[in-house]
């Protein structure tokens, strides 16, 4: 399990991280935020996105319609699961609904999807508000996959690092 914990003290210092992490994704990643309301998982998911080659402003949260599709570099699903009540309410869709191989797939409020995913190339982000533009994200994963990501983050971002646990 690699973990990282970055000290976003501004809205530029998300936008260059989300931008960083963009530059390292690849079809298949999987991000799951983590954050309570208004902890900025969306603000993130739109710099991430711009990194994609995605215009920031088409870029929503999906809270009704649970996913938006938005074409980039890849593909990319930004799925909001905030209105789910129950982990059964995914059986209703099918894998291909809520997940794109071919691109990377952004998960906001995964409590219930989680629990789907096994070998699949995830990356925990969990969002904590420490200040009105000040964030504390935890960037967690078991998979190898995003291993360059992380060392490029630490090389990168040393000033915003707080912890490491490798």
């Amino acid at each position: 399990m690699r973990k990282l914990i970055l000290e976003l003290c501004s809205l530029e210092d998300t936008a260059a991280v989300a931008s960083t992490m963009a530059n390292q994704l690849f079809p298949g990643s999987i991000l799951l935020l983590w954050g309570n309301m208004g902890a900025g998982k969306t603000t993130f998911t739109k710099s991430l996105c711009a990194g994609l080659g995605i215009l920031p402003e088409i870029v929503t949260s999906p809270t009704y319609t649970l996913v938006n599709n938005y074409p980039g570099r890849w593909p990319v699903f930004h799925v909001d699961l905030y209105r789910l009540t129950a982990p059964e309410q995914l059986d209703d869709f099918d894998r291909e609904d809520l997940l794109c191989d071919e691109g990377v797939t952004i998960v906001e409020w995964p409590e219930f999807l989680a629990n789907y995913l096994s070998d699949e190339a995830v990356l925990n982000l969990g969002f904590e508000t420490v200040a009105e533009h000040q964030r504390r994200l935890c960037l967690e994963s078991e998979s190898a996959e995003f291993d360059t990501l992380f060392k490029t983050l630490e090389q990168q971002n040393s000033s915003l690092q707080k912890t490491i646990n490798s």
